[in-house]
Parts: C-alpha cells; structure tokens; sequence
C-alpha cells in the first residue's frame, strides 16, 4: 500500500492470477473468441489479446491488420532462429496469413482502418497441432505438459511464434529429463534446435555410457553412421578416455581403435595438440604412422586427392 496526499493506492497479489483463471475459463467455454487458429486441420479458437501479449510474432501480425491478398504463409524458424534464450528475437515481418474459406477479402477501406477482419482465421503452417494446444495452454494457464514424446513439438511451434517464455521451459525439461536411457534422444533435439547447453549435458551421460562398453561394442560404435559425436577429435578424444578408463586392460586395444578414426579430417593445429599430445599415438608404432600420414596429408594439399584414403574420406 502506498500513500500520496489523500489518496491511497492498494496492490492485490491475487489478482492476476484471477485475470489468469477468467481468461481460461472463457477459453475452454469459447466464450469472446475472436480469431480462430488452425493447426494441421485442428482448429483452436482464442483470443487475440491473449496471443498478442504472450507473442510477438501475433503482436506483430495484429498490428499490422493481417496485409492483404490471402496468399498463404507457411512459418517457420527463420534462418536467424536461434534457442531463444540469447535476447529478444528479431521482429518477424509481417506475415500473410492463409485465409480460410468464407472469409470475405480485405477492401481498400479495410485496409486503411487496419481491419481484424482479415485475420480472423489463421492456418498456421509448419506447426503441429500437438505442439499449438500445449502452447496454447502455457498462454492461459501458466502450466504446459510436457514428455520426451511432446517437446520437440512444443519447442518448435513456441519458436515458430517467437514465445521464449515456453522455449526456457521445453530447455530446462530437457536438461532435468537426461538419463543414460533417453541421453541420444535429447541429443538429437538439442542438435535439431542448436541448444548448446542441453546438448553437452546429453554427452556427458555418452561418455559415461560408452566407458562401460567391452572392446567388440566400442569398436561397433567407432564404426557406426552417422558416428555418436559431431567431429572426429571428439570421437578420438571419446576413445582416449575409454582406453584410459582401465589402461592395464584396454591398451592393448589403442591400435585397432585408431585405425577405425579418420585422422585426415582433424585440422592440423588440433593434431599437434591434442592428437600428438596423447603419450600412445607417439610411442605405439601403428599409432605413429596414423598421425604421421595425417600429417602429410595436411602439409600436401595439392596432392590430397591422391592420399584419398579410409582416415581421409
């Protein structure tokens, strides 16, 4: 409570929450809904306020009365999408929505006063209709259900309609869901949705995973494609530290695992580094010739297209 002269100003904590709790019981009666939303032919009614303020890519839309023409648009994460977690995004163009049939065409004068008319009726492509009502359900409950069989869903449709709030929670349900079960499927979509984080917390449980492998499984793996990791350093390095795990045992294994690494396709500062740097790549006589022979071929690169080989291709 705040006091200035007579006058008295009284804040009520509960009271959003109240607003909150009407809006979505006027949603689920489909009470004032005023533009209706369509997702892989589902259909969801809303209300626009609730979307502009939530949204900015149905800000922008409304604001601009929707254009004009009736063209379709198929959303989409535009080439500068990022995880939406790095600041605001980027004010989308004003989009042209596909109108549905039976919706009348602006006119010159509906234009002019900036009609919602011609933005009644939005068929949103791109996004799944799993992954809108979830969202859609975040906007008016503040609480949005999520499983490994649904984020990717969420994920994509909250940055498709720039909602970042949403992205934060499909990030941190990723980061706490990990697990040695489910560590390559949150893998896959940190990947598919360049979030950087969640993706090196899914390849800390790799490591932990591939270090239990006996040699026939790790050699399975160092041959499988598309490999587990993205570059051929980190497969190297993933392959040191199962060597190094039980170094009595597995040590006798190095030179079969080198021989399955692709050495050529490291750049050459990385193999002085951290190739060269690995006491068995210098002692080990296989190994020797491995780093040797990637060597030469970063020193000739005219002649790489005759050196082609196994470890270069």
């Amino acid at each position: 409570m705040s006091r200035s002269g007579d006058r008295t100003s009284t804040f009520d904590p509960s009271h959003s929450d109240n607003l909150l709790h009407g809006l979505n019981l006027l949603w689920r009666k489909q009470l004032f809904c005023d533009v209706t939303l369509t997702a892989q032919g589902q259909q969801f009614h809303c209300h626009k306020a609730v979307l502009a303020s939530c949204s900015q890519y149905f800000r922008s839309l409304f604001s601009s009365g929707g254009g004009s023409g009736g063209h379709p648009h198929a959303l989409g994460l535009g080439p500068g999408a990022q995880d939406g977690l790095g600041g605001p995004p980027k004010e989308p163009p004003p989009p042209q929505p596909q109108e549905e049939p039976g919706t009348p065409s602006s006119s010159p004068e509906d234009k002019l006063l900036a009609s919602p008319r011609a933005i009644n009726n939005l068929v949103l492509q791109g996004c799944s209709s799993i992954g809108l009502r979830l969202v859609l359900e975040y906007l008016y409950t503040a609480n949005v259900t999520l499983s490994l069989d649904t984020v990717e869903e969420v994920l994509s449709v909250s940055k498709i309609l720039h909602i970042p709030q949403v992205t934060k929670l499909c990030v941190q349900f990723l980061n706490d869901q990990i697990s040695v079960q489910n560590y390559k499927q949150v893998c896959k979509i940190a990947a598919l949705h360049g979030l950087e984080e969640t993706k090196k917390l899914a390849n800390k449980y790799l490591v932990e995973d591939v270090l239990l492998l006996n040699f026939e499984e790790m050699r399975a793996l160092l041959d499988s494609l598309p490999p587990p990791v993205e570059s051929e350093l980190a497969l190297f390095q993933m392959s040191v530290l199962w060597l190094e795990h039980d170094r009595e045992t597995r040590m006798q294994y190095a030179p079969d695992l080198m021989k399955r690494l692709r050495f050529a396709l490291i750049p050459a500062p990385e193999l002085v580094e951290r190739v060269q740097s690995v006491d068995f790549m210098r002692t080990d006589p296989v190994c020797q010739k491995l780093l040797l022979d990637a060597m030469n071929y970063h020193l000739m690169p005219f002649r790489q297209h005759c050196r082609q080989s196994l470890a270069s291709r």
